[in-house]
């Protein structure tokens, strides 16, 4: 028996800000405390929304917008929604384009993979992504505040189906890799692709390790637009 199951979470979490780590609960009480109080918020790779769960009660007055494609995951999501008003569903997988794209379900760690026919049939089915921009514009999110993207390696393709949205969003959050594990965009190219659009690195959490090495494999990585109020105080120390 995994004996840290049985501990509530809010005890887990309390017994982590007591010892200093880095949660991202933390990190985002930490942005509201810096006056971060985002009104739109787009969650694409939502999962189960335990993320948006979170983040709704750090920002209670924000709209989110929750994206997943996962079929088998749509009524639980919807049913969410229904409990949250300020949540709407829709599920759909984003891309740089439209087009056909085989996407591999394995819980959190579903995915498109380029190459169908090395994966059990089972669980790929064929959907059409579709571009951010176009669903921030049809659901009235193309003046979101902050970004959160969990799509296991497409985050820069989302991105480059964003438009306009990518460098007015003030916060971007997504999941960057270290290690060339799978056809993904390493850490160094996303923080390139953001900073060239206007953003700075302001936070890293989340650190995921390679079993095999103990090796870093994954980060979340805090965007923020460089004239954005939390960078305003950046030359000060206490």
């Amino acid at each position: 028996m995994n004996f840290l199951s049985l501990i509530p979470e809010s005890l887990k979490e309390h017994l982590r800000h007591r010892v200093g780590a880095v949660t991202m609960r933390g990190r985002l009480r930490n942005m509201r405390a810096a006056g971060f109080n985002p009104k739109k918020i787009i969650d694409a790779g939502a999962f189960r929304g335990d993320w948006t769960q979170m983040a709704a009660r750090i920002f209670p007055d924000a709209s989110i917008l929750l994206i997943e494609p996962q079929p088998d995951l749509a009524k639980h999501l919807s049913a969410f929604c229904s409990r949250l008003h300020s949540c709407r569903f829709r599920q759909a997988l984003l891309g740089s384009v439209r087009q056909k794209a085989h996407f591999f379900i394995q819980e959190s760690n579903s995915r498109i993979v380029p190459d169908p026919e090395n994966w059990p049939a089972a669980r790929l089915f064929s959907i059409e992504t579709e571009k951010l921009a176009d669903i921030a514009a049809i659901e009235d999110f193309s003046d979101c505040d902050f970004l959160k993207l969990d799509l296991q390696g497409h985050e820069l393709d989302a991105l480059a189906g964003a438009g306009a949205l990518f460098g007015s969003v003030e916060v971007i959050l997504m999941e960057c890799s270290w290690l060339p594990i799978g056809p993904v965009p390493l850490a160094a190219e996303a923080i390139a692709t953001v900073s060239d659009r206007g953003y700075q690195l302001y936070d890293v959490m989340g650190f995921n390790y390679r079993p095999l090495d103990r090796a870093l494999w994954q980060t979340d990585f805090l965007f923020v637009r460089h004239d954005s109020p939390l960078l305003a105080r950046q030359h000060d120390w206490s």
